[in-house]
C-alpha cells in the first residue's frame, strides 16, 4: 500500500481469545510495541504472525480491532490482505485466506506499505497538523471546517498548489489597524490614477512606459469582472493554453472559439489575452507574442496580477497594449478585499464602467489599497521574502520561474485527475507562500 503522507506514526490493536498470541516484525526486526513512527523507512514490511498451543482450536483467535495511521482508520485497508496459513499446523486449510480483520489460522499476514519520506511532503503534513486553517479560503463548499485526519490529509496533498500571498503581518496589522469611517469616500479619479502609475514606476524591477496612451480607469473587486468583459466580446479569443483556470471555466460551454496564441497562427484584428509575468512562458516569449499580436493589429488584453512579484526585470512599453489588469491581491494578504484596477486605451461599456463612473464601486477596498500605497512601496513585498524564497529554493531543491511565489520540482506534477479543474494548472508548481510563512519556526 502506498501512503502519499509522511508517516508518522502507526498505532495498532487486537482483541485476543482463549491462548491466542500476536507477534510483531517491521522489515524483518522483532518489535514489542504496536505504535510505529521513527523506525519507519521510505518502504516497510509489518508481519502479524498468529500463534496458538492448538491449531484446531477454534476459540483461540484474534481480531483487529483498529489500526490507525497518523490517527486515520485503516482497517478496511488490512482487511483485504492475505493470510498465510502454515500448512504444516493446518494441512487441510488453503495456502492463503483474506484475514478480514479475522486471525484463527496459526500463520502470518505480511503487510508491505511505502509513505512520503521527502522533505516537502515532511513539511506539508507539519503545516497541515499544527497551522490547521479552521476556516479555509478559497475551497469549493463549505470553508468552515474541523480538525481531523481528512482535513488535514487534504491540506497536506495540496499545501503548495496555489496563489495566495504569505501573511505578511506588516501588511495584515496595517488593514487590521484601519477604521472604515475614512475609507467610504469615492476615488479622486485622476490623481488617484496618476499615483497609482508614478507608485508602480517608482520600482527598480518593473516599468510600464505610456500609461498615457491608456487613458481610461476603472476599479473593481478583483479581476474577474474586467477578464470576463474581454473574454466574452468577440466570438474568437487567443490565449495560452496555460494560465488563470477562470477562461477556461467560464468559456467551456460558450460558442466563443479559444485558440492557443503560442502555438496557432494569429489572425489580424483578434483579441488576444496574455498574463504577464506567466510561470508556464517566459517573459521574452510574451513580450515577442504582444508585439507580433500588435503588428496583426489585435485588441491585446494583460493580466498583470503577478507583476510586483515578478523575478524578471520588466519594461513593458503599453503602447503594445490595449488593456492592462492590476491588483495586489497575489502580493499582498488582502485577497478578502480583492481592490483592483483596469486601464484601457478606449472607454469599455460594461458594468465595471458603470459602476465606477456613477461612483457605485465598492469604496473601503479601493480606499484601503491607496492607503497601503502610501506606507509600502511596489517592491516592499519582493525585498522582504526574495532572500528568504531563495534559501528555501535551495533547502527543498526547487528550481524558480518568472514568479516569485512559484517553483518546480520534479516530483510535482499536474494532477490529471483535475481535483480542481480540467482547466487548473498550477499544481504543476509548489506553491512555497506557506514556506515562508513558518521559515524559522521550523526546520527550514
Amino acid at each position: 500500500m502506498n501512503f502519499e503522507f509522511p508517516i508518522e506514526e502507526i498505532s495498532f490493536s487486537f482483541e485476543t481469545f482463549g491462548d491466542a498470541n500476536l507477534n510483531f516484525r517491521l522489515n524483518g526486526r522483532e518489535i514489542g510495541t504496536t505504535i510505529l513512527g521513527k523506525d519507519l523507512e521510505e518502504d516497510n514490511v509489518l508481519e502479524i504472525i498468529l500463534n496458538k498451543k492448538d491449531p484446531a482450536d477454534k476459540t483461540s483467535y484474534a481480531v483487529i480491532q483498529n489500526f490507525l495511521v497518523n490517527t486515520g482508520q485503516f482497517r478496511d485497508s488490512i482487511a483485504v490482505i492475505p493470510h498465510t496459513v502454515d500448512q504444516t499446523k493446518h494441512p487441510d486449510a488453503p495456502a492463503q485466506i483474506i484475514n478480514n480483520l479475522y486471525f484463527g489460522y496459526i500463520g502470518t499476514t505480511v503487510f508491505k506499505f511505502s509513505h512520503r519520506t521527502d522533505a516537502l511532503s515532511k513539511a506539508a503534513w507539519l503545516i497541515a497538523d499544527k497551522e490547521f486553517e479552521y476556516v479555509k479560503w478559497p475551497l469549493r463548499g463549505d470553508t468552515y471546517r474541523s480538525k481531523n485526519f481528512e482535513t488535514i490529509r487534504r491540506d497536506a496533498k495540496y499545501m503548495f498548489t496555489g496563489s495566495l500571498s504569505p501573511a505578511t503581518k506588516e501588511i495584515i496589522n496595517f488593514v487590521d489597524d484601519l477604521t472604515i469611517g475614512n475609507l467610504k469616500q469615492p476615488l479622486k479619479h485622476k490623481q488617484d490614477k496618476a499615483k497609482l502609475e508614478q507608485w508602480i514606476n517608482q520600482s527598480t524591477r518593473v516599468q510600464l512606459q505610456n500609461f498615457e496612451s491608456l487613458p481610461y480607469f476603472t476599479y473593481s473587486q478583483g479581476i474577474v469582472e474586467a477578464l470576463n468583459s474581454f473574454v466574452m466580446s468577440s466570438d474568437k479569443i487567443y490565449m495560452p493554453k496555460k494560465m488563470y483556470y477562470f477562461h477556461g471555466e467560464i468559456l467551456q460551454d460558450k460558442s466563443i472559439v479559444v485558440k492557443d496564441v503560442m502555438e496557432d497562427e494569429l489572425e489580424e484584428g483578434s483579441n488576444v489575452l496574455f498574463e504577464m509575468p506567466s510561470p508556464w512562458y517566459s517573459t521574452e516569449k510574451l513580450l515577442q507574442k504582444i508585439k507580433d499580436a500588435k503588428d496583426k493589429n489585435c485588441k491585446v488584453a494583460l493580466d498583470l496580477t503577478w507583476l510586483p512579484i515578478t523575478n524578471d526585470p520588466i519594461d513593458l512599453d503599453l503602447a503594445l497594449v490595449d488593456q492592462i489588469y492590476f491588483s495586489m491581491n497575489k502580493t499582498w494578504p488582502i485577497h478578502d478585499l480583492r481592490p483592483a484596477f483596469r486601464w484601457s486605451r478606449e472607454r469599455i461599456n460594461d458594468a465595471q464602467t458603470f459602476q465606477y463612473e456613477y461612483n457605485s464601486y465598492p469604496k473601503v477596498a479601493a480606499n484601503t489599497l491607496f492607503k497601503l500605497i502610501n506606507k509600502f512601496n511596489f517592491d516592499y513585498t519582493f525585498d522582504k521574502y526574495c532572500t528568504d524564497a531563495k534559501s528555501i529554493c535551495e533547502q527543498f531543491s526547487l528550481a524558480t520561474t518568472s514568479v516569485l511565489w512559484f517553483t518546480t520540482h520534479d516530483t510535482v506534477k499536474h494532477d490529471n485527475a483535475e481535483y480542481i479543474s480540467s482547466f487548473y494548472f498550477l499544481d504543476d508548481f509548489v506553491c512555497i507562500r506557506k514556506l515562508l510563512d513558518y521559515k524559522n519556526k521550523y526546520w527550514w
